[in-house]
């Protein structure tokens, strides 16, 4: 099976940052915090610290993010179909 495209980024920086906001506080597929993933050390931070992180990531730090989290969730999604046998 093939993954899906990446969707279209939104054309401003701050559209961008918007849009990977959640990312900060949990994983959105998984809920919680998962071990595997890269933000699992930001996550356990005051969340100050981890919005200064955030604010000084440049617009490729962003699509980068962008990207790698569009992967995973389709990784993580992909294995949930396949664990109840869902097609979809």
């Amino acid at each position: 099976m093939n993954a899906p495209a990446h969707p279209p980024l939104p054309s401003s920086v701050s559209e961008l940052r918007a849009s990977l906001l959640e990312l900060l506080d949990t994983c959105p597929v998984e809920k919680c915090n998962p071990a595997d993933c890269p933000l699992f050390s930001l996550r356990k931070m005051h969340y100050r610290e981890r919005l200064l992180w955030f604010c000084a990531l440049s617009r490729d730090d962003l699509e980068y993010l962008a990207a790698y989290h569009h992967v995973c969730m389709n990784v993580k999604l992909d294995a949930r179909r396949a664990t109840t046998g869902d097609s979809q």
